[in-house]
């Protein structure tokens, strides 16, 4: 099962609309199955911030909302990678916010040390400038798939 993981879409993180509205179809279609939808934060400034305006997707109480202080997903939620092997996800669709700390980078990186298959959505990651990220093919060699989200057919 699929499982996907949104990292800083927050709306001063994520300011490229066009990955915006190619994540949003995503992200319907996963909620449209019932699948696992993970909303996750690495900035301190947002600690507080009610779930439902963590990210411009607007999180529900059926989606996974976390809060991270290290730019590492899995490293920053101890028991997120054996949460989510307990609930048969095996593999991570992952996009967001790359910040300068590469939470994104960071976390689909430690997701396939933690024995997922990973696929990163190129056209919905970006640098906080909107542009896209500059690491696609260092992810590809490190086991990854980078696609397109319209690419992407979700396992749930």
């Amino acid at each position: 099962m699929d499982a996907l993981l949104l990292i800083d879409t927050d709306d001063a993180s994520y300011p490229n609309d066009d990955a915006m509205e190619t994540l949003g179809e995503i992200v319907t279609r996963t909620r449209t199955v019932g699948g696992v939808l993970i909303f996750a934060s690495t900035k301190e400034s947002l600690a507080d911030t009610p779930d439902e305006e963590l990210s411009v997707f607007v999180p529900d109480e059926e989606d996974l909302v976390l809060r991270s202080d290290n730019p590492d997903i899995f490293e920053g939620i101890n028991d997120l990678a054996p949460g989510l092997h307990d609930m048969a996800v095996d593999r991570i669709v992952i996009a967001g916010a790359d910040d300068a700390l590469g939470a994104v980078y960071a976390s689909a990186m430690a997701a396939l040390v933690c024995n997922f298959d990973v696929i990163v959505l190129s056209d919905s990651t970006t640098d906080l400038d909107g542009e896209p990220v500059d690491w696609m093919d260092a992810a590809e060699e490190a086991g990854a798939m980078v696609k397109n989200a319209a690419d992407t057919w979700l396992r749930m």
